[in-house]
């Protein structure tokens, strides 16, 4: 009840959300960062290095990501990534979900590139 429960509220299942660092660390030792946000959201601001797939076209591009690799999906708050590493998942991919976003990366003093 309690696993299904977090599932249902977008709580850590199988490890899927991480934190700034451990996304930080995944990314440095070869992860792709993918940013599922909107066009006028990765314009204002970026993750330098991120590949943007809105999550609306993730399904769409699923072939132009890496198998085999380490995938951190990234969006404002966490919610849409949440969304977009299951999806992932779901179709064979070592996808997680960047706890906290775009926000939380900021926080942890990590790289952010305006407009």
């Amino acid at each position: 009840m309690l696993n299904w429960l977090k599932g249902l509220l977008g709580g850590n299942k199988d490890n899927v959300s991480i934190s700034a660092a451990e996304a930080h660390t995944l990314i440095g030792s070869g992860a792709l960062l993918l940013d599922v946000r909107s066009r006028a959201e990765r314009q204002a601001q970026s993750i330098p290095g991120s590949k943007h797939v809105p999550i609306e076209q993730l399904a769409a591009q699923l072939k132009s990501l890496p198998v085999g690799k380490v995938i951190v999906c990234q969006c404002a708050s966490g919610h849409r990534s949440g969304l977009a590493a299951q999806q992932l998942r779901a179709q064979g991919f070592d996808a997680r979900s960047l706890r906290g976003g775009i926000t939380a990366w900021k926080n942890a003093g990590l790289p952010v590139k305006k407009g």
